[in-house]
Formats: C-alpha cells, structure tokens, sequence
C-alpha cells in the first residue's frame, strides 16, 4: 500500500521531501533526542513510585506501612509531593507541548532513530498521544500577560488516569491535606485571614491530587470543607513554583466544585474582598514611605519593634499576592471588576510593581537590621548589662545615708537591694533565656513600683537614674527575644517565586519607571533578593538526597535567574549613554579655564545653566552608580554574575556602536581638497576628545574603569573597521588601483576606509609628486597636497591606535596589489616575451662585463615595453605610493611614542633589538614550546607596530615563486621609464619631462623594490648590477672614445645622471650593501657624477 502510494507522487516531489527531511533531522534531532529522554524519564518516574506504593500496600516494608508513612513529618510530606509532582509534570507537559506536537516529535525521533522496540515505548507513546478534548461552553477568556505560567488543561483527570496510582494512596493523601498543616506554616501566619497564604503550598498539591480522584470534586460537602479552608478568598493560587491555575476556569467542569467557588466567585464578594486588599496596598505604600524615610529605620527601632514589623510585613506580602494573582485571572468577567476597582481606589497598573519594590527594598533593610542585631546579640547582652549593674551600684551608694534607712524592698534596705540586684544582673547568661526572661520581667516590674515612690517622684536624679535602668533592662530583654526562628518566619513570609512568572511584565515596567526614576535603581539589588528562593526551592529534596543532579538543577535555574537579571539591567547603559549624548554637546565646548577674569566680566563667564546641566548629569550618573555597586555587593554570593562587569560589558558595546554611527558619520566626497580634509580630522578628533573627556568625569563617579572601557571599545572598533574594509577590497572582482575607485567614487564603508581613500587620492602618483626633503606631495604647481603636518593632525585625530589600525589596513592593500602585479607580470612574460629577455641576456652578458653592441643592446627591448608593460608599471606604483605612506605613519607612530610614553617606546625598541639579535636561538624556543614562543612574537610585534618599530620597506608580504627573468624584467623596464624623467638638482629628484603623461619617480622606484624584495635577495643584487652596467655603458658612450656626435653625447650624460640617480635612490631606499653600489658605480665615476 506504502508503496503504491509512494508510487503515486511525482519524482521531485519525493526529492524535495526527502531534502525537508534531510533538513529537519538536521536541525531538529537533538530537540528531539531530548524530548524522548524527557518522556522515557517521565515514565520511569511514574513506573518507580507505582513499584513503591504497590510494595507498601503489599507489605513488603514492615516498618514502612502507609499508615506510618503518613504519621512522620517528612514522610507524608515526601509522600504528597512524589504522587503531585508526577501530575505536575503531566499538567505542565501538556500546557506546555500539546498532543500534535508530542506526536509528532516521538513519530519523527522513532522513524530517524529507527529505535521501535525500545524500552517503555509503549508508555512513551500513550504519554505523547493527543489528549481528546471535549467541547466545553464558551466562556469570555483573557489570556493575560503571564498566560504562560498560567496553567489551564482541559479534562486533566482524563489526562492523569493514563498513569494511575492507587486509589487507596491518593485517598489517604487527599484525606491528610484536608485536615494538617503539612508544612507547618500556620505557626508563621497566626492571623487567621492568612490562613489561605498559611496553607498555599499544600493547596496547590491537593489541587493536582484531586483529579486522581475525581469523585471527591462532585461531592459538594468534601468540596466546600476544601474551599472554605484552602480557597475561600483565592481563587487564582500557585500550582508549583511560579506557575499558577484559576480555579474559576478550572473547575468550570466539576459541578459540586463550581458550586462551593460560586460564593466566592459572586461579583458582590469579589467586590468587597478587591476593595478590601485596594485599601490596605494603599495604606501600606503610604506607612511603607514613611518607613523607609532616612532615619527611621534604625538597629534600635528594628530591636524594640520587630514583632510589629513582622506582622507589618506580612500584611503587605499577602496584599500584594491577593492582588497580582488575581489581576492575572483569565476570567475576563472576574478581572475587569478587579481592575475597575483597582482605578476606583487610584492604583494604576504599576501600582504592584511600585510596591513590590517598596516591600523589598524594606524588607532589605529590616533584616540586615536584626542581622547585624543578631550577630551583636551577645555584645549588646553585655554592653547593657554593664550599664544595668553600673547605674545599680551608683543609686546603691546614694541610698547608703541614715536618711534612706527606713525605706526598704522585699525585706532589704535599698543599698543592699540594689547591690545584691547589681551582681544577679551581672551573673545572668542569655543562654538560659528562659528562667532570665521571667527575672528581667520581674525586675522591670520592681522598679515600676520604686517609681512610684513620693521621694522618687521629687527626685530628679534618682527618677532619671531609675528610667535607665529599666530601658538598659528592657534592651537586655529584647536581646534575648532574639533568635534565628524570627528569621525562618521572616523567610517564610516574604517568599515571592509565585511572583516569578510576571517578571517579564516587571521587566516593561522597569524600564519605563528607570527613564522616569533613576532612584529606582536603588531598589534593584533588593528586588532581586526578593526572588531567590527561585534558586533555593528546587533543591531542597534533591540536596537532601545527595542527589548528583543538584548541580545540573542548580545550573538551570541560576541561568533563568539571571538571565532575567540581565534583561532588567539592559536599561541602565542605555540610559548612561543618553545621559553621556545629552552631555556631550556641552563637552564640545568646554568651560573657560583662565587665569585671571575680570570682576565686570565674572558673569559672562560663569556658565551657571552649563553648570547646572553637568551638575544634574553628575547625580544622575551617581545613583546609577549606588545602584550597580549595591547589586554587585548583595548578588555576589548568590549567582555568578558579576554585575559591574557585565554593565562595563554592555558599555562596551554601546561605546562601540556610537563609534559606528559617530565616526562613520564624517563621511567625505571624492571632491574634497586638503584644507576641507583637516577640517574634517580637526571636527572629528573634537568629537573623540569631547567623548573621550566625559569619560574621565565620569569615571570617578561610576567606580569603574571608564577611560580603559573607552579605549577598549575604539580599539575593537577600529578592527571591526579594518576587518570590514579588507573584505571590502577582497570582494572586489577587479583589483584595479585604488586610486582609480577613489576618483570615480569611494566604495569605503566606514570611517577609517573614508580617510584611507582620500589619502589616496591625494598622492595620487599621475597627479602628484613625493619629495622625500620635505616628507609631503605636491602638484605640478608647487602646491602641497599631503605632508607631515596633515599626519600631525590625523594622529591628534585617531591617536596612535588609529594611525596602527590605518598601517594595518594599508599591509593587507598592498599584499592584493603584490599579488596583483605578480598576476600581470605572469601574462605579460608569454613565450614571444621570454623568448626576446633570453636574447637580451646572452647579448649583454655577465653584469661585470660591456656588451659589444653597447646602447643598441637596450633600445629594441625597452621600445618593446614601454606601451604593453604599462599596467605593471602602474601597479609598481601604486605599491610604491602606498609604502611612502606606511613609512610616513610609521615615522608618526615612532616619534609620538618617544614623546608621549617614552619609556614604553626605549623598553619595546630594546626588546625587539634583543629579539633580532637571538633570533637563532629564539627559533629554537618556539619548537620546544611553540605556543608561548608564537604568543610572545605576537605581542611584541604588535606593540612593535604601535610604538613605530615597523620597516615597511623591508617586510615581506606574499611567498611565491619568482617568474623567470624578474631581474632583467625589473631593469628593461627601468630604463623604459627613464625617457621620461630629468634630473632636477633643486629638488634634488627625478621629475616628468612630460607633467601630464608619467608616474612619479618616488613611488615607482619604491614600488618596484618592494616587489623585488618578495622574492630571494639575490634578485634585488641582481637589478643593481644589471643598473649598474647600464650606467657604465652609458658612461663609456658619454666620456670614452666614440664616434658619435656631440647630441648623442649630451644625451648620455643626461642618461647617465638619471640612471646612477636611480640607482643609488634604490640601492639606499632598499638598504643595499655600500659594496654593492661601489661595485655597480666605480668610484672615480661615482665621485664625477656627485659634482
């Protein structure tokens, strides 16, 4: 049948099938790996605990029966949350991953995996098959903002019976929860209006249970006993963690269910209970502002008041739930009357936010309070004991006269009284806090009867000295009615992983109240705190196993956690860079710093509306600054997030995207001439500056490294730059000259390729001419276009970093242009070509020889070049332009680095001579340890490179093989070239004869260096002996004996000087042996032509 289907469906059809296939195991095959490892641990949970619970009704633990089970304290708790957890991950797994997503993921892992016969896959497939769902009456839903943490599955008795646990068990377990307090949390809410709170937990267990036992929720007496004690003012309660269930749409199928929530649900008691919680949540955000006012919470107030702060405390955690579970209903009936309620009492939607934050940052406080209360418990016994017993024996002295004989306490004249009271008090431990309450108690109560006293009463002295006693005796007795169970209650109490699920609501609203608030960010450390248990809760039973999957678990949820810390946190750097833009036009202009001002001119140059502006600026950036350093102190012990450094992280990259849209912006048209140019660089370099200037203000205010943030992110931008324009210029399909790109229209794509380009443009060889004496270009006019003090600005401008990042894009052009050439050359030297340089060769002879034809040897093969060779020549100078302008940068980079960090630029100069001069052995350390040997050259190198230790005329760029004749090459062309240039004495350089047709001289001799340097040095040796013969052929026809006519002599001597000027500007470009020129130039000739 599979096979006739098969049969029927087209060809490319089956292949663009079986391609998505390809593709989905591809892409899919761990998810669903991981799924039917979830759904095979599913059931192996349920298979274990349905094995236990058989053997304990079997009887197979004697000193385990259910009843015993039951009667321990951790074993029904254990008991409860085994068999309500099972249908927790049933109920989750369904709202989670319907049916058809179920099946379809175990059909498709099943067909890849080819795994049919493996274990339990027969339960796997009942847990993965869609649920049926019945039709149910319409009802109006809402799905609020948290509907993904909000559970709601339909039939999920149905759901739940695929995998059963004994009726006997559950009943007996249903049975418990409706009667104990499985926790003990009662003892934490003695208000019996928290009850609900008091028993949530255990609420949220029977609410699964219940529906393994379906009959109970048709019984409408079982039903309204469970609702009147669990639910009879919620019906929105957390299920498990922070995923909750509304009960009003939950049990919209159980009759006797709905009947005893219908009182519940009535709109006049939802009414009354809303208008209920509205009013406290105002009056507790009213009390909780005075409370948190400076000054009022103090170790003492906590000390003399705790109780009253517990109760006030839980008062404002149960408000606060009531009223953020039950804005969540997806009962939209039941929700607009809350909401409308909400508006009617004046409480605006991020009226729960607002308090929530308020309780936190409370509840903070108070318990760093009787922490540190806690922790001095025994110093604070002591200290007030002390003066206690001090006071006593003073007021003992002064009742020693005859006059105070007759008054007299318990039998005991008062000197004696008081004496004897003074070392009781002394001898007292607050250890035994049970037998010293109850003294204390009775003490206080005595010297209430002595204030009583007629003598008293007209005694000042005594009266004061009598009130100090009793307030150091009651200090005595606070301090011993403190105990760590205050602070378990305190937990219990302000436990808020319900509230979990509506983070990415908080999250909105954060942002938005930080825009309008920055002191909000004070609060931010204690928000957080307020949700740890989320990272504590899961791990209670799985510790207390010793379970090795307490790590994996813990992982998790520190990651959720602090995932969600950080999506809050994002706000911050976005409003330190809006803070940062909005100051930066005053940094532009700075503030007058002058020496002496004129007393009628003082107002002008006051600035008082800039002052103000920075001086809100500066508050505003300190509070920012309080808030990161208080999270970063309390989260350190929690999660590892370090969160000064992950918001000097995103600084970082908001630094590095305003350098994207604020370099990138100072873009240039091909147009421009030189003084627009350094206008440009003066206009940028303002702008780094004025940046680079706030940073260092505000450095000291953020605590942190600012300016090391700064210039990180420049230097990651500026190789995000250099990154971009190499494979800008590697893209392109033609590697034709940059200068020719440039003049028809710049293609850079940021900032650094704009400056790069016109630079180009400027030195241009056809259009401009390099003299070395003043280290800048001109024009056929005389004009400069580019020189030294454009390079002064441009390091002002990008700093030294910049100047690097330019170097470095300029070695990656040169390279393609190296290569490029070799590419023309290669075609060029075809057979004709090679065929014409061999006889060339065999008619000159040696280099230390004269060819019989003397000048005739040259004038075929140099006719031959002139015209086809021209595109190499082009190419050699450009390579020679753009080394000129490595060299200048380099000579810029040395000379700034000896001025500004000159014991940087002595100590890397020393290394890198050190380095050269054990290069040998060097070599031989980085095959024992290649690793740190390739580190250290790197580093070296590249602080080599920043301080200006760089020689771009000695560097090898590419590594290929030679074409034949690259010397004889190199030197036809060489003298191709000459015609075209006069030596000009003045300029003390070779100029074009014809200002419209050649390329410079600089560059082309520069150029074809460089190229000749790529290969064996033995090549570059070789052009100067073959130059150097040609100046000693034309010397001989210049200065010898010849026959030809005085014309043809004059020209020679022009040929000469052109030829050795050549020769010794290449040989002294190119660093050549002294030796090498000797020989090439006699020295009487050499001697002749310096004259």
């Amino acid at each position: 049948m599979n096979f006739a289907i098969a049969a029927m469906i087209p060809c490319s059809s089956i292949l663009e099938l079986e391609e998505l296939e390809d593709q989905l195991r591809e892409s899919c095959s761990e998810f669903m790996h991981r799924f039917f490892l979830l759904a095979n641990g599913i059931v192996i949970y349920h298979q274990g605990l349905l094995k236990y619970l058989d053997e304990i009704q079997e009887g197979a633990y004697p000193q385990s029966a259910l009843e015993r089970v039951i009667e321990n304290e951790k074993g029904r708790q254990l008991l409860t949350e085994s068999l309500a957890l099972f249908g927790c991950i049933l109920l989750l797994l369904e709202h989670h991953m319907g049916g058809f997503l179920r099946e379809k993921l175990l059909v498709a892992h099943v067909r890849y995996d080819c795994c049919f016969n493996a274990p339990n896959i027969q339960q796997i497939c009942l847990l993965s098959r869609m649920h049926p769902l019945k039709p149910v009456r319409h009802r109006q839903i809402h799905y609020s903002p948290s509907s993904s943490t909000m559970v709601l599955v339909q039939n999920p008795e149905e759901l739940l019976m695929k995998f059963p646990f004994p009726k006997q068990v559950v009943d007996s377990i249903i049975s418990l929860l409706r009667d104990c307090d499985l926790y003990n949390r009662v003892r934490h809410y003695p208000d019996p209006e928290h009850r609900t709170v008091a028993l949530s937990s255990q609420a949220g267990w029977l609410y699964v249970l219940l529906f393994y036992s379906p009959e109970f929720l048709h019984n409408g007496i079982v039903m309204r006993e469970i609702v009147d004690r669990f639910f009879k003012d919620s019906w929105v309660v957390p299920l498990f963690m922070y995923f909750i269930v509304d009960l009003s749409l939950s049990w919209d199928a159980y009759k006797a269910a709905k009947t005893s929530l219908s009182l519940c649900l009535s709109s006049s008691f939802i009414r009354d209970l809303c208008h209920l919680h509205c009013a406290k949540v105002k009056d507790l955000m009213s009390e909780l502002s005075s409370l948190l006012s400076d000054g009022v919470l103090s170790r003492g107030y906590v000390l003399n008041n705790f109780q009253s702060l517990l109760s006030f405390v839980r008062n404002c955690n149960v408000s606060f739930r009531w009223l953020l579970l039950h804005l969540s209903s997806n009962d939209k009936k039941v929700r607009e009357i809350v909401i409308s309620l909400g508006t009617a009492h004046q409480l605006e939607e991020d009226t729960p936010l607002l308090f929530l934050l308020n309780i936190s940052r409370f509840e903070f406080e108070v318990k760093e309070l009787y922490t540190e209360l806690l922790e001095d418990k025994g110093a604070l016994w002591k200290e007030s004991a002390n003066h206690a017993s001090t006071v006593m024996q003073e007021l003992s002295e002064y009742f020693s006269g005859a006059w105070a004989s007759l008054w007299k306490m318990e039998g005991e004249s008062l000197k004696d009284w008081f004496k004897n009271l003074s070392l009781e008090i002394c001898s007292m431990e607050y250890t035994k806090f049970g037998t010293v309450g109850r003294k204390l108690y009775h003490m206080i109560s005595k010297f209430k009867e002595i204030e009583q006293f007629y003598e008293v009463k007209e005694n000042l002295q005594i009266k004061q000295h009598i009130l100090g006693i009793q307030k150091y005796l009651q200090d005595m007795l606070q301090a011993l009615n403190l105990h760590h169970d205050a602070l378990s209650t305190f937990s219990v109490i302000t436990d808020a992983v319900f509230a979990w699920g509506f983070i990415e609501d908080f999250t909105k609203q954060l942002h938005k109240k930080i825009q309008q608030d920055p002191f909000i960010v004070l609060n931010l450390h204690s928000f957080f705190l307020k949700f740890q248990s989320l990272l504590h809760a899961p791990l209670v039973r799985i510790s207390e196993n010793c379970s090795p999957d307490e790590t994996v678990v813990s992982a998790y949820y520190s990651l959720e956690y602090v995932e969600h810390i950080c999506a809050i946190l994002e706000i911050i750097p976005v409003m330190l860079f809006r803070i940062l833009d909005d100051s930066v036009t005053f940094t532009v202009q700075p503030f007058h710093q002058l020496n002496r001002i004129e007393r009628d001119n003082l107002q002008d140059f006051m600035q008082v509306d800039q002052q103000f502006h920075l001086t809100e600026t500066f508050n505003q950036i300190s509070i920012y600054s309080q808030g990161i350093l208080a999270m970063s102190r309390n989260l350190h012990n929690l999660i590892h997030l370090d969160v000064k450094s992950w918001i000097e992280g995103k600084m970082q990259e908001g630094l590095f995207k305003q350098f994207g849209s604020r370099l990138n912006s100072f873009f240039m048209s091909p147009s421009v001439g030189l003084e627009e140019l350094e206008m440009k660089m003066k206009k940028l370099t303002t702008n780094i500056l004025s940046q680079l200037h706030l940073m260092e203000c505000f450095q000291d205010l953020i605590h942190s490294r600012v300016t090391h943030i700064w210039e990180e992110a420049y230097a990651q931008f500026l190789r995000y730059c250099v990154q971009i324009e190499c494979d800008n210029y590697s893209s392109q399909r033609n590697p034709e000259s940059m200068v020719a790109c440039v003049q028809v229209d710049s293609n850079a794509q940021t900032f650094l390729g704009q400056i790069l380009h016109q630079i180009i443009k400027q030195t241009n060889p056809s259009s401009s001419m390099y003299l070395e004496p003043m280290s800048g270009w001109f024009d056929a006019a005389g004009n400069e276009l580019l020189g030294l003090r454009f390079f002064d600005i441009l390091e002002s401008c990008i700093g030294p970093l910049g100047m690097a990042s330019l170097d470095s894009v300029l070695a990656f052009v040169i390279l393609k242009k190296l290569e490029h050439a070799l590419k023309i050359l290669r075609s060029l030297l075809d057979a004709r070509c090679l065929g014409e340089l061999r006889m060339l060769d065999s008619a000159l002879g040696p280099p230390s020889s004269l060819p019989l034809l003397r000048w005739s040897s040259y004038k075929k093969m140099a006719k031959f070049v002139e015209t086809l060779w021209e595109p190499w020549v082009e190419s050699l100078a450009c390579i020679g332009q753009l080394q000129i302008l490595r060299c200048l940068i380099t000579l810029k980079l040395k000379s700034a680095c000896k001025v500004k960090a000159s014991l940087i630029s002595s100590a890397v100069g020393s290394m890198i001579a050190s380095v050269s001069s054990q290069r040998e052995k060097l070599k031989g350390i980085k095959k024992e340890n290649d690793g740190m040997g390739e580190l250290f050259l790197h580093e070296l190198s590249k602080q080599g490179m920043l301080c200006g230790f760089c020689l771009p005329l000695q560097s090898l760029y590419i590594s290929e093989d030679p074409p034949d004749f690259l010397s004889r090459c190199a030197f036809v062309v060489t003298i191709s070239q000459l015609p075209r240039y006069i030596l000009d004495t003045h300029l003390n350089t070779l100029t074009s004869r014809m200002k419209k047709v050649s390329l410079d001289f600089s560059p082309l001799a520069i150029g074809l260096g460089t190229f000749l340097r790529q290969f064996h040095p033995s090549y570059l040796i070789q052009y100067a002996q073959y130059m150097g013969q040609y100046v000693r052929i034309t010397a001989e026809d210049a200065f010898g004996v010849t026959n030809e006519s005085q014309k043809r002599s004059t020209e020679s001597t022009q040929e000469i000087l052109k030829s050795a000027f050549w020769l010794m500007y290449f040989c002294n470009h190119m660093e050549l042996p002294k030796d090498i020129l000797d020989e090439c130039i006699p020295p009487g000739l050499l001697a002749a032509l310096q004259v």
